[in-house]
């Protein structure tokens, strides 16, 4: 769960943009925190190399975190935005909102599907169609990852957001519908489905064909009897 990654953070002085860059050379990283039962914003910096593995070098929810300001007792909070440097792609300022507990939260949570499906067993390629889901529910009940089960999915079968099982403390957001996993039908496999439906197809039509034929020839030989 993301809330087992605890920021330790520190106060920083605001003084310009240079003073932010020699925090981040110094490994740094400039945060605002701001929310519950906060009178105003606090300027604060947190260790990067923390954060980077806490944000992309484990598994699990990259959004919600337990930040522990000095001087403060810790408590949950939410990465509600960051900024990246469009050259090294590092997370170069974040926000962080301090959350109430008690209180639900919207959060994205990764998505990952467990099981082996029965159409992959016959050949099929699965497909994962979402990466994440979002939902609602109180930040301890937030967990790192939504398992999906897929063993039930055959051939060219989708399986869609309704079809994830959430534990009762979380409620879907999204309100539509949209497909989480797919088997696809390679394209070699397909010609040969289509190729046996289409000796199947023949094989129906050759027999309807030949029962025609038989009931009409049955319908002559009637007629020829009743003219007698």
């Amino acid at each position: 769960m993301g809330l087992n990654d605890t920021l330790n953070a520190e106060v920083r002085e605001v003084h310009s943009s240079n003073q932010a860059k020699r925090l981040r050379r110094n490994g740094s990283l400039p945060i605002v925190y701001y929310g519950h039962q906060l009178a105003e914003s606090l300027s604060l910096t947190i260790n990067y190399a923390e954060f980077k593995t806490a944000f992309l070098g484990t598994e699990g929810n990259r959004f919600l975190y337990t930040l522990a300001p000095s001087g403060m007792a810790p408590s949950p909070a939410l990465l509600k935005d960051y900024q990246v440097d469009p050259v090294t792609r590092k997370v170069i300022h974040a926000d962080f909102q301090k959350i109430d507990p008690q209180k639900p939260v919207t959060v994205p949570v990764p998505l990952t599907l467990v099981g082996k499906a029965a159409g992959v067993e016959r050949g099929g390629q699965m497909q994962l169609g979402q990466r994440e889901i979002t939902v609602s529910g109180l930040p301890a009940d937030i967990p790192s990852v939504i398992e999906a089960d897929v063993t039930f999915l055959g051939l060219g079968q989708t399986m869609h957001l309704s079809q994830v099982k959430l534990p009762s403390t979380l409620a879907l957001v999204k309100t539509a519908d949209l497909p989480v996993a797919m088997v696809a039908v390679p394209k070699g496999l397909k010609a040969e489905a289509d190729a046996a439906s289409g000796v199947t197809a023949a094989s129906k039509a050759a027999a309807s064909k030949a029962a025609t034929t038989k009931g009409d020839k049955k319908g002559a030989d009637k007629k020829k009897t009743d003219k007698k």
